[in-house]
């Protein structure tokens, strides 16, 4: 079944704050949209892929069905659709009675709820027959006959089943209720529908949950994490990433808009970096998981509801519409305080996950993998193979190796460099063999189709070099020179592109990023295109005040902290600190493209 095919059911938190009582309800308005009832019905009534069917009672008295039309005026749902009557009697092997009569079938759906409160039904009320073209005239009898016993009882009979939907919310409770593994349970009553309206945008019916509140007790110091809980809580982190990474792929992976696509590879990445962030958190008291997970779900929920315009004809078991309640359940319950906080669990995710991609749902979302990963290549808009960096030194003859540098390909260049640390003694050649590297593996990438248009070329050889200075000083390596180790920031950016394995795992070799200083660059090329087209250019940061500049100042800043940060540049509420990184690193552009060269200055010295 293709993600693209789900409906667009849309369900938002009610923003209350009731009061903390011994049960406490939580109700969550499930919005079903018109082009899936319209979906239902059709089914019910035997309609096929172009809008057609025919139901009958016999061989010569029978009804054709077209053009099945759902509206919402005042708070009335209504169903409109052409209805062509065949009746008559078998004499002498053959139908005998008057040709067939066209007309539409006009009524008004009640809708309401089953008994059990488990599904949405409907009661077919004012059914009249109009001439085809509207307007109320007289009509056949038979006409009349055939839509009052074939076809209002199938409309009638169609039932919106949430069952599974509720049911899959009460799980998802307790799995994720504090100390989940304990037998009390937290739901006093199981998840029911209470009422169901008629709206603009289709059936909005209640969904009521009651819980328990757990018993609270007097707060006590957390402990310090021994080496075991920090372990475990890295692990979920892992799973929560997993998670994200599985979801987001198969969303955009099955839908046509780019523009949707890029948002939610843009919400994997800021999720990712928060992750990487998170784990330098030494607080017991905070549980970044929990935050990080309800900030993803913030996040993701308005993605989901852009998938609105997809087919939506496959979703028999309202799979999407499970998986967006059960989140929205989990951040409502959240919402009532700390008593009833959640506890993100392995378990959790997956059974969260299994509502949405059902038996295509993984075992573990861990191991995180850490090698490349073709089809996420893809997704992002590069090249499933490895960035071209020319080829490896292996396959390198002898005697090219010792041909001049300036001859050099990029692996050969990145050869004389691995391992080296600057040095004031060895800096001007240094320098020299970097700026060569950059525009080699620049060079590369660009003759092998680069995606920037072409009036805005002549500023991404400026700014990869500006990009590669302001992040690590021209510096793959740093430490004794008979001792170099691989430069890594403290959210475990790394080498001269300081690129976060972290973050970019999948599309990149986490591996290969810290070995390969023209892999780290060809990477971080790709990247710095990745923000530029996709979003700095996408999103019009040029059409603001200051021009094609804005690109470069945008560009960066994403590439710094991620798609959020695209517009900080020009934005007034940016902190001083991220101000001042970005002002750095445009004095730092300037220079490069008008000079060639970076300020030395800033990182090395006579006296270094």
């Amino acid at each position: 079944m293709r993600f693209c095919q789900f409906p667009s059911i849309i369900l938002s938190l009610l923003l209350f704050s009731p009061a903390l009582q011994a049960n406490t309800e939580i109700q969550v308005p499930l919005v079903v949209d018109q082009p899936h009832l319209e979906r239902m019905l059709g089914s019910a009534l035997g309609l096929d892929e172009t809008g057609r069917g025919r139901v009958q009672a016999d061989g010569c008295n029978f009804a054709d069905l077209s053009d099945l039309r759902l509206q919402v005026m005042d708070q009335r749902l209504t169903l409109d659709m052409g209805l062509v009557a065949h009746s008559g009697v078998m004499a002498m092997g053959h139908c005998r009675g008057p040709g067939p009569v066209g007309s539409r079938l006009h009524l008004e759906l009640k809708p309401g709820i089953d008994g059990q409160g488990l599904a949405v039904v409907f009661r077919a009320e004012g059914a009249e027959l109009r001439r085809s073209d509207g307007s109320p005239g007289l009509l056949s009898r038979p006409s009349r006959i055939l839509a009052d016993n074939l076809v209002i009882p199938r409309i009638e009979r169609t039932v919106v089943d949430v069952s599974g939907v509720l049911m899959a919310i009460d799980d998802l409770i307790e799995d994720f209720k504090p100390g989940a593994g304990g037998t009390e349970s937290l739901l006093s009553q199981r998840a029911r529908l209470s009422q169901v309206t008629a709206e603009p945008d289709g059936l909005r019916a209640e969904l009521l949950i009651k819980v328990t509140q757990p018993p609270t007790a007097e707060p006590a110091p957390e402990p310090v994490l021994d080496a075991t809980e920090l372990a475990e809580w890295q692990r979920v982190e892992d799973e929560l990433d997993g998670f994200l990474t599985v979801l987001i792929a198969r969303l955009a992976s099955q839908v046509d808009n780019r523009d949707l696509q890029l948002d939610l590879l843009a919400l994997l990445l800021e999720t990712r970096q928060r992750i990487a962030e998170a784990l330098l958190i030494d607080d017991p008291s905070v549980d970044p998981v929990r935050s990080l997970f309800l900030e993803a779900w913030d996040g993701l929920k308005p993605l989901l509801a852009r998938l609105e315009p997809m087919d939506v004809a496959d979703d028999r078991d309202l799979r999407l519409a499970g998986f967006i309640a059960a989140g929205d359940a989990l951040a409502a319950l959240d919402a009532l305080g700390p008593e009833f906080g959640l506890e993100i669990s392995r378990d959790g995710l997956r059974r969260l996950a299994r509502l949405l991609l059902a038996g295509d749902a993984p075992i573990s979302f861990t191991p995180l993998p850490l090698n490349e990963d073709p089809a996420l290549r893809r997704l992002f808009g590069l090249d499933p193979d490895s960035p071209t960096i020319g080829p490896a030194m292996s396959s390198i003859p002898w005697w090219q190796r010792l041909l001049p540098l300036a001859h050099a390909n990029p692996v050969s260049l990145a050869e004389s460099l691995r391992g080296v640390v600057a040095s004031p003694a060895t800096l001007d050649n240094y320098l020299d063999l970097v700026a060569r590297l950059l525009d080699a593996v620049y060079t590369e990438h660009m003759a092998n189709g680069s995606r920037i248009p072409a009036e805005h070329r002549e500023l991404f050889r400026p700014l990869v070099r500006a990009t590669a200075w302001r992040e690590s000083c021209w510096r793959h390596y740093v430490g004794p020179a008979d001792q170099p180790r691989v430069i890594r920031s403290s959210v475990g950016a790394i080498g001269m592109m300081q690129i976060m394995g972290r973050v970019w795992r999948g599309v990149y070799d986490v591996e290969r990023l810290e070995a390969e200083i023209e892999y780290n660059i060809a990477a971080g090329i790709e990247i710095l295109e990745h923000y530029l087209v996709d979003y700095a250019i996408r999103r019009g940061e040029h059409q603001h005040p200051g021009g094609a500049d804005n690109l470069v100042r945008a560009t960066y800043a994403a590439y710094n902290g991620g798609p959020r940060h695209l517009s900080r540049h020009r934005r007034d509420d940016t902190p001083a600190s991220l101000r001042a990184i970005d002002e750095s690193f445009w004095n730092e552009f300037v220079q490069i493209r008008e000079e060639g060269w970076p300020p030395v200055a800033r990182c090395f010295s006579v006296a270094e």
